[in-house]
């Protein structure tokens, strides 16, 4: 069965807590209905078959009440859209009203208050079931008190009595069974949350390189291929840059790895601070980045190529004052059917000749 909303569209949550409400609201219902019934064949209904009935009427349209709220998808307007306290408390209300007209058996309808409990252990704070437990107990002990106040040949108040300690008991056991699965389930809530955290960062250093951030190469690869495709087929068009830190091996040797593991930090910072959502840059290896810039034009791209490197140049370093960090940058433009290998070559080739005119520039390779 498919739960829908309000506005008629479908959603597999809401199916779930339907099929969750109906089997509470049905199943309990039923069994609850069942045991009141077989009170009355038996004449232990205070009031008889009009009583039953009038008050089996009242009570089947509270919960049909409940499983029109849920199908017509305005659970959705509550906190816990699982409604499980309205059902926990709805319920109970019914069994009590039941207790007041039931006689000689109403241990037997109390009992089914652990079926209401169970519904609420994997989903309720234990707080929530023991204000629950102890408005039923208080409840139910104030019927009988009430009962043999008004209707004292109605009911054997030392049996009664005894029957209640016995329900007050068993639910005291239930309540602490409950606190025992709620500390177990916040224990394995916490051991799957941690678990989660492990499983993203595993994810993450499979696609990012741990030092800067940035993409790493197999997944930089990986990426590209797909925007190749893409663009094979008209959607846009896209620039490939490859970037290279000037002499970085002597920024290393004279300041420290340190240092020169801050340099890759801040141009990644740097990078990232100008490229656009769609677009990204990926470590290629050692010093060496890949830029990709979708739907972007070589004109476009080398204007902010050249913004990145005039940044760079620009970045101060408290631990060196007087560093200045520069990059080559060779950029091209992907010819619609070309090699991936092919397109990235001619990327090299424009690095190349940006270090070879002197470094710290940006040099195009015409697509």
């Amino acid at each position: 069965m498919q739960g829908w909303s309000i506005t008629g569209e479908s959603d597999s949550d809401q199916g779930r807590i339907l099929r969750r409400v109906l089997f509470a609201i049905v199943a309990g219902g039923l069994a609850h209905t069942l045991v009141c019934w077989i009170a009355a064949q038996l004449d232990f209904f205070r009031g008889g078959g009009n009583a039953f009935a009038q008050l089996f009427t009242l009570i089947w349209s509270g919960h049909l009440l409940l499983i029109m709220i849920t199908l017509l998808g305005f659970n959705r307007l509550f906190r816990d859209p699982s409604m499980t306290l309205p059902v926990l408390w709805w319920s109970t209300l019914v069994l009590l009203v039941s207790a007041w007209y039931v006689d000689e058996v109403r241990l037997c309808v109390m009992l089914l208050f652990f079926a209401i409990l169970q519904m609420g252990i994997f989903r309720c704070r234990t707080r929530e079931l023991v204000l629950l437990a102890v408005v039923c107990v208080g409840v139910y002990l104030g019927i009988i008190l009430a009962l043999h106040h008004w209707y004292p040949e109605a009911l054997d108040i030392t049996g009664e009595l005894i029957q209640w300690a016995t329900f007050l008991l068993m639910t005291l056991a239930v309540i602490i069974l409950a606190d025992e699965i709620s500390a177990i389930r916040l224990k394995l809530s916490e051991r799957n949350r941690q678990l989660g955290d492990i499983v993203d960062r595993i994810q993450n250093l499979a696609v990012r390189d741990e030092l800067t951030g940035l993409y790493n190469r197999r997944y930089a690869m990986e990426r590209l291929g797909k925007i190749r495709e893409m663009a094979d087929r008209g959607a846009f068009g896209v620039v490939a840059a490859y970037a290279d830190l000037d002499h970085f091996k002597q920024i290393n040797d004279q300041h420290g790895h340190a240092l020169g593991d801050q340099v890759l930090r801040d141009f990644a910072r740097l990078t990232g601070n100008l490229l656009s959502g769609r677009d990204f840059c990926a470590r290629y290896g050692g010093e060496e980045f890949l830029l990709v810039l979708v739907k972007s034009d070589l004109a476009q791209a080398e204007a902010l190529l050249e913004q990145l490197r005039d940044n760079l140049s620009q970045a101060h370093f408290p631990e060196a004052p007087g560093l200045r960090v520069t990059v080559s940058i060779g950029v091209t433009a992907y010819r619609p059917g070309e090699a991936l290998d092919t397109w990235l070559a001619r990327a090299d080739d424009a690095l190349y000749q940006a270090k070879g005119m002197g470094r710290d520039r940006v040099v195009r390779a015409e697509g």
